[in-house]
């Protein structure tokens, strides 16, 4: 008995159909992403900005994505450790960065690093921004920036402004206007911001030089008062500060947060936590989160992220030339 031979052009729909029904699982295994838990390292110990802004973060991407969404803090090296450990991982999407503008200055203060800062991150959208703030205690001689930047000069290094270590933004904005206006101030660096502040509010050290998540909620308490934040965008209680680029013409300058992952996640994976992050970020709830925090929730587009990234490493190189700092 002969068996029937189907035609070549049955064939033909028979593996066109066969195609497309791969090409449809191939979609789903895409789609089902994420299809286990995730990840947030936090360069920074916990109950700073970064660690409460991811944990705010990881909640409400885990009722998105249906995933649990973990974070674990490893800090260290200016939030270097924890982007190590990312760029360690597979690039899979399951493993996740809440960066902080610390990178670029790590980036610009590091004499080699084992990745690239920009090229070798997926960048999916910032989170938050928020000013810097130079202050002084409310007894302070000194009514405007104009008039500590005078003194500065008149008597360098007799006037001293903290930070929360050599090398950090804290640090490189004061250099910033120490190069720009020409001033003496002094820097003494801290382990953080609480030490700092201490002997601040102890008159061991004359000027804070701070983020705004820090120093916004000690402007409100009165022990701290501000004469320059370094960004226009601010809450509604600074919006009478001076703005430091009308002072020193160019210092403008926004610390941030947001999310990046190892670069070569799927495009799939790269497409959906960008969608869910910058959802979370415009959601109502969450911004009024930040403004609680004194910062402003800021999505933004991966090329905004990273061209943030590459001019903020420039800025600082300039400052860390200009003013002969040793980088490590």
């Amino acid at each position: 008995m002969t068996g029937h031979r189907p035609s070549t052009r049955r064939i033909a729909v028979i593996a066109a159909a066969f195609g497309i029904a791969l090409s449809s699982a191939d979609g789903q295994a895409a789609d089902g992403y994420p299809g286990k838990a995730i990840r947030i390292f936090v360069g920074f110990a916990p109950g700073g900005s970064s660690d409460t802004t991811s944990r705010l973060v990881a909640d409400r991407l885990s009722k998105r994505l249906g995933q649990t969404v973990m974070v674990e803090n490893k800090p260290g090296a200016g939030g270097m450790l924890a982007t190590t450990q990312v760029m360690n991982e597979p690039a899979d999407g399951y493993s996740l960065l809440l960066l902080a503008s610390a990178h670029s200055v790590a980036a610009a203060m590091r004499v080699k690093l084992p990745f690239d800062p920009v090229e070798d991150l997926e960048w999916i959208s910032t989170v938050s921004t928020y000013g810097m703030v130079v202050g002084v205690r409310p007894a302070s001689p000194y009514n405007s920036l104009d008039e500590l930047i005078a003194a500065a000069k008149a008597k360098p290094g007799s006037i001293s402004f903290y930070s929360v270590g050599f090398g950090t933004g804290h640090h490189l904005v004061g250099e910033w206007i120490n190069a720009a206006a020409g001033a003496g101030l002094l820097h003494v660096p801290y382990r953080g911001s609480t030490p700092a502040l201490t002997d601040f509010l102890g008159g061991r050290v004359d000027v804070m030089i701070d983020t705004m998540t820090f120093a916004y909620p000690q402007s409100l308490a009165g022990t701290v008062r501000p004469l320059a934040v370094t960004t226009r965008d601010v809450p509604a209680e600074m919006k009478n500060v001076a703005f430091s680029g009308d002072v020193v013409p160019g210092l403008e300058y926004e610390s941030w947060l947001g999310i990046a992952a190892k670069k070569g996640i799927p495009s799939k994976a790269a497409d959906r936590l960008r969608q869910e992050v910058v959802a979370i970020v415009k959601s109502e709830d969450f911004q009024k989160e930040m403004r609680a925090l004194g910062a402003n929730a800021t999505p933004s587009t991966a090329p905004e992220f990273a061209g943030r990234v590459r001019r903020e490493i420039a800025e600082f190189n300039k400052v860390i030339d200009a003013r002969g700092i040793e980088r490590q």
